[in-house]
């Protein structure tokens, strides 16, 4: 299969993966939370007081976010996590990762349209991720142009720069310029073609274990429908 798929079909093979071939939504998310953890770690060695920002939505994005920001405070940093969406709305996953950081007493704050984000040395994108198809609107965009409008020394994006749309490349009203995009399993479309190309910066592919028959079935079943 090529190495270059959309999001949709990576987001297809990840279900797939999950639901017919024994692998663990937590399990996939530590791997893929550690390789962005590692990132830091191995390029900001003698940085520990750096000001880290989290960006987090309330999904798996967001989730890999926190659990990355966790294993960063396990490490000496202090990254501070800031999350845009309703937590009602939060993933079971965001809510597990969220309990751990904070145990660890990670410093959170929820945004509400007009507050006023920090500047920061290294910003971490976990708003959105590649399952975005439609508009940034509302609070995520305030967040998003909020971020936007401070200092980033630097910023690296989970999986694809937020407001990408990662099947087409198209930037969907906003979105963050990632420094460094860290993608999982494959190489997205969207972060090869259009607006993508430009917000992700370096693209680093990780694998975190999804066997190549599930982006098969994924690619075949999406075919089908």
């Amino acid at each position: 299969m090529n190495d270059l798929i959309t999001g949709t079909v990576a987001k297809k093979a990840d279900m797939i993966a999950m639901r017919e071939m024994g692998f663990e939504s937590l399990a996939l998310m530590e791997t893929a939370s550690s390789k962005i953890a590692i990132y830091i770690n191995r390029h900001f060695t003698y940085e520990r007081e750096a000001r880290i920002l989290v960006l987090a939505g309330v999904g798996n994005n967001g989730a890999d976010a926190v659990a990355a920001a966790r294993m960063l405070k396990e490490t000496g940093y202090d990254p501070v996590v800031w999350v845009v969406g309703k937590p009602e709305k939060a993933s079971w996953e965001f809510l597990y990762q969220m309990f751990h950081f904070q145990k660890l007493v990670g410093r959170v704050n929820l945004y509400r349209a007009g507050d006023e984000l920090p500047d920061c040395d290294i910003c971490i994108d976990g708003i959105f991720g590649i399952g975005l198809h439609r508009p940034v609107e509302g609070v995520y965009r305030s967040f998003i142009e909020e971020a936007n409008a401070h200092t980033r020394g630097f910023t690296l994006a989970i999986d694809a720069p937020s407001g990408i749309n990662t099947d087409t490349g198209e930037l969907l009203g906003c979105g963050i310029k990632a420094d460094v995009t860290i993608t999982f399993g494959k190489n997205k479309t969207g972060l090869m073609t259009g607006a993508g190309k430009k917000y992700s910066g370096m693209i680093f592919v990780e694998d975190i274990g999804i066997p190549e028959e599930a982006y098969t079935k994924a690619e075949a079943e999406l075919n089908r429908a």
